[in-house]
């Protein structure tokens, strides 16, 4: 059978010439009847809902286009969590100090905060801080942004989102926030401008934690090639894809408005990429260079990751008299004891 035109062949399989000479077979899934009865077809749309059903399955390979990537009853659930700043700080003599009016770093919750349910026999803890920064320029184009959460829980702490700070300074001003959050863990992006602000936080501040790849031989030097995130951002599924998964079955916490406003931002390109509304019709180099509070949280994430929940657990101070009676009523729960009466 000679194939001089686009022909249907039976129901799914279907066949046309092209200009090489040979002939393309296109088989669709309705073509097998056994093996996609009725009730698979039915249980496959309900597993892949809307657009995901389209390219799967009719391989309409443009049908994300467009289409969010961040789940929007996820976004819509989050308006409960947001709040207005505590107060508004700012770096003063290498400090973050608290600037009221003017201060660009806005804070949601204070680093001495403790949890509703303390470890058994503390006082207090001292919780640990994972903190994301993606870097821009700094003149005016885009945003650097810095984001704090806490690695219990995942909440956003503070923010700071600034389109004039230059790369130098935002490593200061990150270092500040880092030590106010008890020596959080940071997780810089390293491409673009990135290294200039690692550099200035390892070179000038001479700050220890900072998020690296593992490497086998170790840091011999105080060096940034392994330092920060090197990869793509919204596009790596290591970083945004782990990011997305916790923050579309809700164990993320979003305390600020603007960081909210763009998660909904951020959609899927035609070639499937995942790309800010914003840089749609930029260049990937362009991309690079757009930076925004939403890769710096899934960058924070990534650093809480890396974290234990506490950096110290203050125990409760006893007294001799209770710490007696603690130990009689120890003794007297034990097996042990029990045998022995």
């Amino acid at each position: 059978m000679r194939i001089l035109e686009p022909t249907i062949l039976c129901p799914g399989l279907s066949a046309r010439p092209t200009s090489t000479g040979f002939v393309a077979v296109d088989l669709g899934y309705t073509a097998d009847e056994i093996a996609f009865t009725p009730e698979i077809i039915a249980s496959e749309r309900a597993r892949l809902p809307g657009w995901r059903w389209r390219k799967e399955y009719e391989r309409d390979f443009s049908a994300q286009s467009g289409q969010p990537f961040f789940s929007p009853e996820a976004i819509d659930a989050q308006r409960q969590n947001l709040r207005n700043p505590v107060g508004l700080y700012d770096i003063r003599n290498g400090q973050l100090a608290p600037v009221p009016g003017i201060g660009r770093v806005r804070v949601y919750h204070l680093p001495t905060e403790q949890p509703q349910d303390l470890p058994p026999g503390s006082e207090r803890v001292d919780m640990a801080f994972g903190i994301g920064m993606d870097v821009a320029e700094g003149v005016g184009k885009s945003d650097s942004a810095i984001e704090v959460f806490s690695v219990l829980g995942r909440v956003q702490f503070a923010e700071l989102t600034d389109s004039h700070i230059s790369p130098p300074d935002l490593g200061r001003l990150a270092v500040a926030l880092a030590e106010f959050y008890h020596d959080a863990l940071i997780c810089c992006v390293r491409k673009m401008h990135g290294i200039t602000t690692l550099r200035t936080m390892i070179d000038e501040r001479h700050y220890p934690h900072l998020w690296h790849h593992r490497i086998s031989s170790g840091i011999v030097e105080r060096s940034a090639s392994a330092l920060g995130w090197a990869k793509g951002e919204s596009s790596d599924e290591l970083l945004f894809g782990r990011y997305k998964d916790a923050f579309d079955s809700g164990r993320v916490t979003v305390r600020s408005q603007l960081l909210l406003d763009q998660h909904r931002q951020y959609q899927f390109s035609e070639s499937g990429e995942v790309i800010h509304s914003a840089t749609a019709g930029m260049s990937i180099v362009e991309r690079q260079r757009h930076g925004d509070a939403c890769v710096a949280s899934a960058l924070a994430h990534r650093a809480c990751m890396d974290l234990p929940v506490y950096r110290n657990v203050h125990a409760k101070r006893r007294t001799p008299a209770q710490r007696y009676l603690e130990d009689r009523a120890r003794l007297a729960a034990s097996p042990w004891h029990r045998r022995t009466q």
